[in-house]
């Protein structure tokens, strides 16, 4: 007969000063339809240590990335069930992951995709007078940490990209505008059509408004894309002193 496969994750619960330890957690099976692999999990928390073991129908690397979103929210639940109790608050980080080869690796949440999306600005040139704008406008530094949220915690990015839609709309919109003439200013400031950010704001529909259903991982990863290229045109609209976008370097987008 076969080994099933296993692999683990190892992290932990923070605050430190806050101890948490679960006992009777119990097996649970997972079948990710979408890729083809069943999961057995089982997580254990001790004194703040989290142990994750998966025990799979196959293995492949490319499944990491969805297996490490369902251990997440698994272990998230049971610890925010402690949180609500206590009324604390604990946020599950998970630190490495164990293939089933042994071999461990770091957990670093990263978007390889997003990488090449900010021009405005880079860590070397311009990031004094980014930062300057963030901490000047408190929509902007909290849409920002939206989108740092939709790649850390991918099951809330739908929502978190949303929402950063929503401030930068408030940003660019003249003072009492109505919500309708808001957009329509946003999308002619960033040179966006209408159908660009309802791709955005329509994927967020259902999970805003705590409907059951799962979404692609393929639209969440669109989702998170056209949200770092409209905060990236918002900022090289301030870097460029408001001034309009140059057509040329700035063609509207549509999809």
């Amino acid at each position: 007969m076969r080994t099933r496969p296993v692999v683990r994750f190892h992290g932990r619960v923070v605050p430190d000063a806050m101890q948490v330890s679960i006992g009777f957690m119990p097996k649970i099976n997972w079948k990710a339809d979408e890729l083809g692999y069943e999961v057995d999990i089982i997580c254990r928390i001790d004194k703040s240590n989290v142990a994750i073991e998966c025990t799979l129908s196959d293995w492949r690397p490319e499944y990491f990335p969805d297996l490490h979103r369902r251990v997440l929210d698994l272990c998230r639940a049971k610890v925010d069930v402690v949180a609500f109790k206590m009324a604390w608050g604990l946020t599950v980080l998970l630190e490495t992951f164990e293939a089933p080869d042994g071999t461990v690796t770091p957990i670093v949440p990263t978007s390889p995709h997003l990488e090449d999306v900010c021009t405005a600005y880079s860590l070397e040139k311009g990031f004094d007078e980014v930062c300057a704008h963030v901490l000047r406008q408190p929509l902007l530094f909290m849409a920002m940490r939206e989108l740092t949220t939709a790649v850390t915690l991918p099951h809330v990015s739908l929502v978190e990209c949303a929402r950063a839609m929503d401030r930068i709309k408030n940003l660019l919109a003249a003072p009492g505008s109505k919500d309708k003439a808001a957009w329509a200013q946003m999308r002619e400031t960033l040179r966006l059509e209408e159908t660009y950010l309802k791709y955005i704001t329509d994927a967020s529909a259902n999970p805003r408004h705590g409907q059951p259903g799962r979404t692609p991982g393929t639209v969440t990863t669109e989702v998170t894309r056209r949200a770092w290229v409209v905060m990236n045109r918002y900022l090289e609209y301030l870097l460029k002193g408001e001034a309009p976008l140059d057509p040329a370097a700035f063609p509207v987008l549509d999809q």
